[in-house]
């Protein structure tokens, strides 16, 4: 696969959480002791600060965001103003879309084949 050029810009952010970058992995050729060959990475784009949450299947993609959105409140004391993920199903789908509109977060997606705009998360 050739990697498309990125011709866009990049949205500076001003505070922790202002945007955070999704990406699914895998499957790894090794899974883990408990079947895990998946893994989902997080990525906020003002501090470059990253959390890596293993999973069994892509499917579990919303339900760990779930769980991530509601652990992140809790310990920042602050929501989560964006989200950026590349065009893959796992993040396009009714599940997700219902997520992102009823907790009022912003949804973007970065261009197909050009992983850049995804911040480090890819």
């Amino acid at each position: 696969m050739t990697l498309q050029p990125f011709e866009g810009h990049f949205t500076k952010v001003q505070k922790l959480l202002d945007c955070i970058h999704l990406y699914i992995a895998g499957p790894i050729s090794l899974p883990s002791a408990s079947g895990q060959c998946y893994f989902l990475t997080i990525f906020d784009d003002l501090t470059s600060y990253k959390m890596i949450f293993f999973i069994k299947h892509r499917s579990e993609a919303y339900s760990e965001s779930i769980k991530i959105k509601n652990i992140i409140k809790k310990s920042q004391e602050r929501n989560i103003k964006r989200i950026a993920s590349n065009r893959g199903g796992k993040f396009r789908n009714k599940n997700f879309k219902q997520l992102t509109e009823e907790s009022g977060i912003p949804h973007t997606f970065t261009p197909a084949c050009t992983p850049r705009p995804n911040g480090f998360s890819e």
